[in-house]
């Protein structure tokens, strides 16, 4: 359910969301702030993050700007404590922050597979261990973890970008199954077909690929949907959101498809 403006379920609570520049994350960014969260932006995008920050404080938000290469070395320790250093604790991490590459099988390369992987799985990982490490000793958190249907689908043009959110997947059960103690719930969000700037770029490079022009292309991937219809940012906000809310608090270890139809399992 969007938020009204007399409807603040987060007030009071600090939610980190990567890859908030744009596409989804800047989407959650603004439903969580309308929510009533304070919201720590992570992107190494600046310009575009500071887009984001100047919008959401427009409406009222509170909100702090972090610019960060989410793969370096210590980065996911350094992020967090700028996150607490600016807005004082930390309830809720969104691990939206994401690269994608088309390349079939056979083309796969070392140096795109550990780009991917370095973004995708190991960043991810270790932003949750250092929020879960805080939220462990704050009395609980929400964590929500940005998949994809890829991992349920033959793609065969997505290797590493699938593989690496089968790795997102893992990762969000086994840190469900160890955090719910410290009242820690963990959860993946698999979204559908948006229209992103990730997924224009990904489009292009399949488009060129396969010889087929741009608007063809998308309108083929658009019909195939159960739904008929691409899904927005903003609607795939709503779940992130949802699944950081009280009404949420019994669902852990969940993987949360909205795509559609497009992944049927």
């Amino acid at each position: 359910m969007p938020m009204t403006a007399d409807h603040h379920p987060f007030k009071g609570q600090v939610v980190l969301i990567t890859g908030a520049a744009q596409g989804l994350g800047k989407a959650a960014a603004l439903a969580f702030a309308a929510g009533g969260a304070s919201v720590a932006l992570v992107d190494i995008n600046e310009a575009l993050l500071n887009d984001t920050a100047s919008e959401l404080r427009r409406g009222g938000g509170e909100c702090a700007v972090i610019v960060a290469d989410i793969t370096s070395t210590g980065a996911a320790t350094a992020i967090v404590q700028k996150a607490i250093g600016s807005l004082g604790r930390l309830d809720i991490l969104i691990n939206n922050a994401a690269a994608s590459s088309v390349e079939a099988l056979l083309d796969v390369t070392e140096a795109e597979w550990d780009k991917i992987f370095a973004v995708n799985v190991k960043a991810l990982f270790f932003l949750l261990q250092a929020a879960a490490r805080v939220m462990k000793d704050s009395g609980g958190g929400r964590i929500v973890n940005v998949s994809s249907p890829g991992t349920r689908m033959t793609l065969t043009n997505y290797t590493s970008y699938a593989t690496s959110k089968a790795a997102v997947d893992y990762i969000t059960r086994t840190a469900a199954a160890n955090l719910g103690v410290y009242g820690i719930t963990v959860n993946a969000i698999a979204p559908g077909r948006m229209d992103t700037p990730m997924q224009r770029i990904t489009e292009e490079a399949n488009a060129a690929a396969a010889g087929i022009d741009l608007k063809t292309y998308i309108q083929s991937r658009t019909v195939d949907i159960p739904l008929r219809r691409r899904t927005t940012p903003e609607e795939v906000a709503e779940g992130i959101v949802w699944l950081a809310t009280q009404t949420a608090s019994y669902v852990t270890g969940n993987r949360l498809n909205i795509s559609g139809g497009l992944e049927l399992d």
